[in-house]
């Protein structure tokens, strides 16, 4: 195939290794800073992808994703109508959620109580659970479940008693204002491998549902309902949908709880993104500097192309062909690389005798999308460099050139 000959001339400039030796080096240098920021980049990326997955399966898949509370105005058969509705909800089940403290032989410490329908525990949840067995929170009366390290610093383990304190439905005494207390049994110990494995208790619902009841009060008054979707990240959507469709007056999620946590990983991953795309940055901007060393060195090359005919935009094609080359090639080595090194990171790190913090693998994710994106920012960086010189180029004039010559 016959190449034009602006894309051809330009091809040929980038391939050339004779001459000068400065603009070779610097040329050599601009692509290994394309390469080293991209690969860099891209394997960032996915290990930061992989902890944010990791932060939503661990944290978000044992916490509500949608807390809701039917009303009068809410139809009879909702659950069923919103699994119909929305392909997005996996899961409904009744739920309550209060803040207790548990009380060991040895040590007293604040907890996150949830109380769950045995039946329909999260999939995580069910999954989580290092010691005992779920059957025994169905079987057993009042039966506790808690998160790792709360076991270890309570300094109980299965079979062990707890006294549980609520504020919530307390009573007056003639010894004075007294907190809702009942004893438990420890059957299960469950480790998500995140920061609620310091606070976590889980008890039957029915039986959470009794202790937080004022008297008097009917079953429904206290008793919400946990909405958990396949992706937690569209909760925000899914409940707007929910209350402008009528469902709910108002509808919880996860943010309200976590919405900092995952928010600061958010932050982390921009702030990331902006530095390493520095380098890349610093990279393609010294094309600028070999490039106009290019076009200087090839001024009585231009003028005699100017002197056939050649127009602006096809010598202007020339060197902006000669500049994308080295970012094409950075950029598409760069990814290629990194996602070499993503997909081993953890090979080498064992290799190397580096471990982190608790015998664990990095996470990492790699994304399709994000590695093209990179690529394109790469390649736009470039564009961006190669506009002056190219532009110089062009307003080179003939005669003042060869004049002399």
């Amino acid at each position: 195939m016959q190449l034009p000959v602006s894309l051809w001339i330009g091809l040929r400039y980038s391939q050339s290794r004779k001459g000068n030796a400065i603009i070779s080096f610097m040329t050599l240098f601009s692509i290994a800073g394309i390469f080293l920021g991209v690969m860099a980049l891209t394997l960032v990326s996915s290990v930061m992808n992989g902890f944010e997955a990791e932060l939503k399966k661990r944290i978000l898949g044992v916490l509500p994703h949608l807390i809701v509370q039917p009303v009068a105005q809410t139809p009879a058969n909702w659950q069923s109508e919103l699994s119909e509705r929305y392909p997005g909800i996996v899961q409904i089940s009744p739920f309550i959620q209060a803040e207790a403290l548990v009380q060991s032989p040895r040590q007293l410490m604040p907890v996150q109580l949830q109380g769950v329908d045995t039946e329909q525990l999260p999939d995580f949840m069910a999954q989580s659970l290092v010691r005992g067995q779920w059957q025994q929170l169905a079987q057993q009366r009042f039966p506790i479940v808690l998160g790792r390290e709360l076991a270890d610093e309570l300094e109980v383990g299965l079979g062990d008693s707890l006294r549980l304190s609520l504020a919530q439905g307390g009573s007056y005494t003639p010894l004075g204002w007294m907190p809702r207390q009942r004893l438990f049994q420890v059957v299960g110990v469950l480790e998500t491998g995140s920061e609620l494995d310091q606070v976590l208790a889980v008890v039957k619902l029915e039986e959470l549902q009794r202790l937080v009841q004022q008297p008097g009060a009917g079953s429904a008054e206290s008793v919400q309902w946990r909405i958990q979707l396949q992706d937690p990240f569209v909760a925000p959507a899914m409940g707007n949908r929910l209350v402008r469709d009528g469902y709910f007056p108002q509808v919880q999620d996860w943010r309200q709880s976590h919405g900092k946590l995952f928010a600061a990983v958010a932050m982390e991953k921009a702030m990331m993104w902006l530095l390493l795309l520095l380098i890349v940055a610093v990279a393609a901007f010294n094309i600028v500097s070999a490039l106009v060393m290019m076009v200087t060195e090839k001024q009585a090359e231009v003028a005699i192309l100017k002197t056939q005919g050649m127009q602006n935009h096809q010598l202007f094609t020339i060197f902006a062909v000669q500049g994308m080359s080295n970012g094409v090639i950075g950029a598409v080595l760069g990814a290629i690389a990194g996602i070499l090194l993503s997909g081993s990171v953890n090979t080498l790190l064992a290799f190397f005798g580096l471990h982190i913090a608790g015998g664990v693998e990095l996470p990492v994710v790699m994304k399709g999308s994000q590695i093209l994106m990179i690529v394109c920012s790469a390649l736009l960086l470039t564009f961006l460099a190669v506009l002056y010189p190219a532009w110089r180029a062009v307003q080179i004039q003939p005669a003042e050139v060869l004049r002399d010559e």
